[in-house]
């Protein structure tokens, strides 16, 4: 009788210390879990100045929040650089990915394959609707156009040739920039005619090109548009060139507040500018995929605005309320 009453308590006191490590390994498992750094990463459309602060931003707000963030851009115009820079994303397992397409249907399959392997993803910059992505932030482009047309008509006085420069041809943003500006000018502007519209591809040396052969071919243009980040420094190195400051005649409108833009607004070589807001979306993109991966609810698109910087506002817009067309 008492070896059996000691061999039920040898097994009890096996069962129990079992039961306790477990909980204890369960614990720490939970306890790894809930430690473990997340790893974001920021996809560019391609490396240019115009996106390094919103790197910085996002990298500097992820350490604050112990979050590992990752940049990357293609060096050059190349929707399979994106690609492959997607795939490799997907293979580290990182968590979450904020990509800015350069190629608005190419990169659909991958957006979607990045989802299917459980990595949550979201747009910012340049939209890719059809993909299964979480939300979008950035500038609605369409209404930041038509933004640009009633700056265009005002600056002009309603009539005028203009030639527009653009960036990459496949990048959706720009396009709709420009689909927002030719809507807006045929339904306010009948005086105002799109001479010619040209692409640089993104890259500093063909925009110089694009503008001067548009420039040679409408010599009576009043004013050149840019479109994308590449456009006004191009623009503004001819300019000065040929000397054409504070010119009333041929004028610079353009969009994003580069430095070289700026500069050139300062010193007369620049009309007008339409600025993003794109100094919230280094934290913005940080703060929704943090979300997403908490099972929160964000919200599908959220449009950062515009707004016109001009001599007059020139130290204040950042802190002025932003444009946004209802």
């Amino acid at each position: 009788m008492k070896k059996k009453v000691l061999a039920i308590l040898l097994i009890l006191t096996m069962v129990f210390t079992t039961a306790a490590c477990g909980s204890k390994e369960a614990a720490s498992e939970s306890s790894d879990q809930e430690t473990k750094e997340r790893t974001f990463a920021v996809v560019f459309p391609i490396v240019h100045p115009f996106f390094e602060p919103i790197g910085v931003a996002a990298e500097d707000y992820g350490k604050e929040l112990g979050i590992k963030v990752i940049t990357k851009a293609p060096d050059k115009s190349d929707a399979q650089q994106q690609i492959e820079i997607m795939e490799n994303l997907i293979a580290m397992k990182v968590d979450g990915i904020a990509i800015g397409p350069t190629d608005t249907s190419a990169l659909v399959p991958t957006i979607d394959k990045a989802i299917d392997a459980g990595i949550k993803v979201i747009c910012f910059e340049s939209d890719a609707p059809e993909s299964k992505k979480a939300s979008f932030i950035g500038t609605n482009n369409y209404n930041a156009g038509r933004h640009m047309g009633a700056v265009i008509t005002e600056k002009l006085g309603g009539e005028g040739k203009i030639l527009i420069l653009t960036g990459l041809p496949t990048q959706l943003s720009l396009n709709e920039r420009i689909r927002g500006i030719k809507e807006y000018l045929a339904e306010e502007s009948l005086g105002i005619e799109i001479a010619d519209t040209q692409s640089s591809e993104g890259d500093p040396q063909k925009a110089v090109t694009a503008a001067e052969n548009m420039m040679q071919a409408h010599q009576d243009f009043k004013a050149m548009i840019g479109i994308d980040a590449t456009a006004g420094p191009a623009m503004i190195s001819i300019w000065k060139a040929k000397g054409w400051q504070n010119s009333t005649d041929n004028m610079i409108i353009t969009f994003d507040d580069m430095p070289d833009n700026l500069q050139g607004l300062r010193d007369g070589y620049v009309t007008g500018i339409v600025s993003q807001r794109q100094n919230s979306w280094g934290e913005g993109v940080i703060n929704m995929l943090n979300d997403l991966c908490d099972g929160k609810q964000i919200e599908s698109y959220i449009d950062t605005g515009t707004i016109e910087v001009t001599q007059a506002n020139i130290d204040t817009y950042l802190g002025e309320p932003s444009y946004v067309e209802q």
